[in-house]
């Protein structure tokens, strides 16, 4: 059984439920609804009836469903036979069941970040 403290720092988005916003989960996400907006979750499991569009990050996730936009993996991203990811895919370890299926830019390794803008230089009067 769940740890009391895990199921208060979780949330799950039932069947049929669509939410829009961004959302932050200390623990982890169980999505079967649908999400319009950007999630950051410690663990993501997106079930078979689940759609998120929007950016995803977390450590392990776990796709059934679908995902829209730019994904960060941290550790795990699992794609099961139902799962469909279209977009930015950043990933440290990746594993693909027979079936699922990827559409985009992989990378592995962290996001990568924008460049530092320089200051322009001073012209000498």
């Amino acid at each position: 059984m769940a740890n009391q403290s895990d199921t208060l720092e979780s949330v799950v988005i039932g069947d049929g439920v669509v939410v829009k916003g961004a959302f932050t989960v200390p623990s982890k996400a169980v999505i079967n609804g649908v999400i319009e907006g950007d999630l950051t979750a410690e663990e993501v499991l997106i079930g078979p009836t689940g759609r998120i569009t929007g950016r995803v990050s977390a450590k392990v996730i776990d796709v059934r469903g679908q995902l829209h936009n730019t994904i960060v993996s941290e550790k795990s991203l699992i794609v099961r036979t139902t799962g469909k990811i279209v977009g930015k895919i950043h990933y440290s370890e990746i594993e693909i069941e027979k079936g699922g299926e990827i559409e985009g830019a992989l990378s592995q390794g962290a996001e990568p970040t924008a460049p530092p803008v320089s200051a322009p230089i001073p012209a000498k009067p």
